[in-house]
């Protein structure tokens, strides 16, 4: 079992209805958590990976008529992908892996100068999203069932289907985490 959370440094790129990106969004710091399971798969050095997590993702910027803009949405997710141990040194282990799955709106604000709006529900931003993550992590076994790790993952998520505005949402992220593994069993799962 492992639980790790962390920073995301995230992007937004958004193309509206008439084909026009919304240029100098820059991007912004928001926190993640995710919790799993890691078992082996097919050797003791390649794992599947399953888990849920809370990730929230941000953008900041300026318009053409100089309005402030900012996005803030949560996002629950499932996660499923590989992960595989390239080698090991004692205690330490390098660590690839490979993630991909939907995440679902939990919460979302827009905020235009001072007006903050609710955009759960708004049609450019209520279509669930598929989110592929790639990294790599340092662990460290400081016991013989509990593992600490650093992690680096960066991602794209895109949403499953254009919003029926026909507006086009899509985020990058880079998340840097610190986590846990607990040993469940023998040398099989954690």
């Amino acid at each position: 079992m492992f639980l790790d959370a962390g920073k995301s440094v995230t992007t937004f790129k958004f193309r509206d209805v008439l084909n026009n990106d919304l240029n100098d969004l820059q991007s912004s710091n928001h926190s993640y958590i995710d919790i799993g399971y890691r078992g082996r798969l097919f050797t003791e050095s390649i794992n599947f990976i399953g888990g849920f997590g809370v990730h929230t993702y941000g953008a900041v910027g300026n318009d053409s008529f100089n309005n402030f803009l900012s996005w803030e949405v949560t996002y629950a997710s499932i996660n499923l992908g590989i992960d595989a141990e390239l080698f090991t040194i004692n205690n330490f282990s390098f660590h690839i892996k490979a993630t991909a799955g939907p995440e679902i709106m939990l919460q979302g604000s827009q905020t235009i100068n001072n007006l903050v709006f609710d955009i759960l529900n708004e049609q450019d931003f209520s279509t669930p999203f598929v989110f592929i993550r790639g990294g790599a992590s340092f662990e460290y076994w400081v016991a013989e069932n509990i593992a600490i790790f650093f992690q680096y993952q960066f991602g794209r998520g895109s949403q499953i289907k254009n919003s029926d505005t026909g507006a086009d949402l899509r985020y990058t992220s880079s998340d840097f985490g610190i986590g846990l593994v607990f040993k469940l069993a023998k040398k099989d799962s954690q």
